[in-house]
C-alpha cells in the first residue's frame, strides 16, 4: 500500500466502544442489483444488514435505461453469448466469467419474473387469440454487440428501475433483512495479526451519527468512482468510497483503469447529462 495509507488507516480517529454498537451475521455495503441480490442468498445463513449511502433511486442499478441480455430465445446459445460478449470486450474479459454470467442468465431472468419483476411481453395483449400478461412470450430486443435479438426490457427503457423495486420489495419480505438508508460507509474494519480480517465497518447515518456495524462477514457491492470525471452519467452518489475503503483495509483493486458510463447522452454545456436510450444504437 501507499506510505500515506500505511500512515494513516482510518478515515477518522475513532473508539468503537464509545460508539453505538450494532450486530448482524452479514453486512452489504451496497443497495443496487449486487448488493440487493446478494442479501436474498445471504438471508439464508442469519442477519443481514443492506447499507446504502443514499436511497435505492440514487443507485446505477435504478438509472440503468438499457435491458438484460440472457439467452432465452429457441435460436440463441449460451456459446454465441460468450462470443459476442468477447468480441465486444476486444478479448479483454475474463472468459470464465462471461461464460458463468452468461450460462446463469436465463435461471436468474425466470427467478426475477417468479418474483414479480415485470418484463415485456411480445405483441398486443388478446390480438387474435394471442395470450396475454405472463402468458404472453417476452419481447426480445436487439442493442449494441449482440447479433441475436436477446434483450430483455421492462416498461421500454426502465429496466433498471423495475428491477431495483423488485428486488428491494423481495427482501423486504424477509424478516431478518434489514435496509439502512442514507448510511453513509467511511471505513471498513479489521483486525491487525496475521491477515487482516474484516468485521465490520464504521458508519455514518445523519440521524445517528457514528455507528459501528459488527459482522461476520461482509460483503462490498458499493458502485463505480464516475463522480471522479468532470463528464459522467453515473448518479451522484459514485464517488468511489468502496474502492478506497477496500484499499485503505489492504485488498487488493484490480481493472482499476474500466470505469462504467453510459456511452450515448444529449450534452447541453453546464447542463447535468441526460440519457439516450441504449436502444438508438442497437
Amino acid at each position: 500500500m501507499h506510505e500515506m495509507f500505511d500512515q494513516r488507516r482510518y478515515l477518522i480517529p475513532f473508539r468503537a466502544t464509545l460508539l453505538p454498537q450494532i450486530f448482524t451475521d452479514v453486512l452489504i455495503i451496497g443497495a443496487g442489483v449486487a448488493g440487493l441480490r446478494a442479501a436474498e442468498a445471504a438471508r439464508a445463513h442469519g442477519d443481514v444488514i443492506v447499507v446504502s449511502k443514499g436511497g435505492i433511486e440514487q443507485s446505477n442499478t435504478y438509472w440503468a435505461q438499457g435491458g438484460i441480455a440472457a439467452v432465452l430465445a429457441e435460436d440463441d446459445s449460451v456459446d454465441d453469448h460468450v462470443r459476442d460478449t468477447m468480441d465486444a470486450g476486444g478479448d479483454l474479459c475474463d472468459e470464465p466469467v462471461v461464460r458463468m454470467v452468461a450460462e446463469a442468465g436465463p435461471a436468474r431472468i425466470r427467478e426475477l419474473i417468479d418474483w414479480g419483476m415485470r418484463f415485456d411481453r411480445a405483441g398486443r395483449a388478446g390480438v387474435n387469440g394471442a395470450a396475454t400478461g405472463h402468458d404472453a412470450p417476452l419481447a426480445f430486443g436487439r442493442e449494441g454487440g449482440h447479433k441475436h435479438a436477446r434483450i430483455v426490457h421492462a416498461d421500454g427503457d426502465a429496466t433498471g428501475r423495475e428491477l431495483a423495486l423488485t428486488l428491494l420489495r423481495r427482501v423486504k419480505t424477509h424478516d431478518n433483512v434489514r435496509v439502512f438508508d442514507n448510511c453513509f460507509v467511511l471505513d471498513l474494519i479489521t483486525l491487525d495479526g496475521g491477515a487482516p480480517r474484516c468485521v465490520g465497518a464504521i458508519t455514518h447515518h445523519p440521524k445517528y451519527g457514528l455507528q459501528v456495524i459488527w459482522a461476520h462477514a461482509t460483503i462490498l457491492a458499493c458502485g463505480g468512482a464516475g463522480q471522479v470525471y468532470r463528464e459522467t452519467t453515473n448518479p451522484g452518489v459514485a464517488t468511489g468510497d468502496g474502492i478506497a475503503m477496500a484499499y485503505r483495509a489492504g485488498a487488493a483493486v484490480a481493472d482499476m483503469a474500466f470505469m462504467q458510463f453510459h456511452p450515448t447522452t444529449l450534452y447541453v454545456a453546464g447542463a447535468g447529462l441526460s440519457l439516450i436510450t441504449e436502444a438508438v444504437r442497437g
